[in-house]
């Protein structure tokens, strides 16, 4: 792992006793910064171990971003699981029997249980979720604990750079929609648009109000539905930028909210150039990975939000069942290229 050695880390305020050092410059000094800033400082050293926050983690391998967890974010097991893809035995199997030796994605496509595809797929999608609450905490408290390995092995993987200007995308698209991010986290409740017949929604939106009892937040009903929970919180915003769900006063905002400076300096800084990213050698048949490129934005795009869309006339009546594990990844997909929007 280029060098690194010793216990954990903590910091700010933590005794570090020896420095440890990497590539000439002490690791320690890395922590009590914005967490975007921080992994985009241990990819630079090609470190290998996971970061560490309240709010979540981020595992890096050689440098490269390989996986991200976060209690705001609904993990790979419950998006596979939920939508009948992979039998929750099967899972649970896997992890007991290849979780120690971190081979837990290679054996699921191995066994049949997926494809590289759909693995690829949906662990890019989770590794992004769970950075954009990770990497967004207003708390810069943190640690870094050298070496550790995520239990499912080696699948995908991101350039920190690209992790980080993800969650700065997603971050302004929630702003454009909707500028309070205390709906993030705050239970989701009726608002004064409630109820009301000339108030239209989608038939996502109305799965999501189904469920909403005033209890549960964004991030329970993404886990309840088997949902991303960054596209369960875009439509959270759509719903409240039209009075459907309730806006919780500024004071309510909690931990698990992003905040705005959170992702600070602004989107990257102005003095770090934002190349093409290179091709990322990292998945397991491989083979390079072409990263996507920006998509184009429309002029709608500023006021995504300013209404809630319709739900197609003939949605309900449609012959494709959204409980055929195949047909519910294709809506996974289409929802993830909406929220791209």
């Amino acid at each position: 792992m280029s060098g690194v050695r010793g216990a954990r880390i903590e910091a700010p305020g933590a005794t570090l006793g020896m420095p440890l050092v990497q590539h000439g410059a002490p690791l320690g000094e890395l922590l009590g910064r914005p967490l975007g800033e921080t992994v985009e400082r241990l990819a630079d050293r090609r470190a290998t171990g996971a970061l560490r926050c309240t709010s979540g983690s981020v595992y890096l391998e050689a440098g490269v971003v390989v996986h991200a967890e976060s209690e705001f974010a609904t993990g790979l097991d419950a998006l596979l699981t939920r939508c009948g893809r992979i039998p929750p035995d099967a899972w649970r199997a896997s992890l007991r029997a290849f979780g120690a030796e971190h081979r837990v994605g290679r054996m699921l496509v191995e066994q049949g249980h997926l494809t590289q595809g759909e693995l690829e797929l949906c662990h890019l999608g989770a590794l992004h979720d769970a950075a954009f609450f990770t990497l967004g905490a207003r708390s810069m408290v943190a640690s870094f604990e050298p070496g550790v390995r995520h239990w499912l092995g080696p699948v995908s993987g991101v350039s920190a750079r690209l992790l980080r200007r993800e969650a700065v995308r997603r971050r302004d698209l929630l702003e454009r929609i909707w500028p309070c991010p205390q709906v993030d986290t705050a239970p989701v409740a009726p608002g004064p648009a409630a109820g009301r017949r000339r108030v239209r929604t989608s038939l996502r939106q109305r799965e999501l109000l189904h469920h909403a009892d005033g209890r549960r937040t964004p991030a329970d009903l993404a886990r309840l539905l088997g949902r991303s929970a960054f596209s369960t919180t875009v439509e959270v915003r759509r719903l409240a930028a039209a009075g459907i769900v309730a806006t919780p006063p500024s004071d309510a905002l909690r931990p698990g909210a992003v905040a705005s400076d959170a992702l600070a300096p602004g989107a990257l800084a102005p003095d770090v150039p934002c190349p093409d990213e290179p091709l990322l050698p990292t998945t397991l048949a491989g083979l390079q990975r072409r990263t996507p490129g920006a998509a184009l934005r429309r002029p709608s795009d500023d006021l995504a939000g300013a209404t809630v869309t319709a739900c197609p006339p003939n949605a309900a009546a449609h012959p494709l069942s959204a409980h055929d594990p195949d047909i519910a990844l294709l809506n996974r997909v289409r929802i993830a290229l909406e929220a791209r929007l």
